[in-house]
């Protein structure tokens, strides 16, 4: 049974994607050498040994 003040089900909108910095921008020596700086921290917690 339906009511008058019965709405029907709200259709979700579509998500809209979300720029993508890693897309943005051409990789360079110099961005790929500041990345790999980055994550120096990273690679240290996991034990990992730069250069093997």
């Amino acid at each position: 049974m339906t009511h008058g003040t019965d709405k029907p089900p709200e259709q979700p909108t579509p998500a809209q994607p979300q720029p993508n910095p890693i897309l943005a921008e051409p990789a360079t020596v110099q961005s790929c050498q500041q990345d790999y700086a980055n994550g120096a921290d990273v690679r240290q917690r996991l034990g990992w040994k730069d250069g093997n």
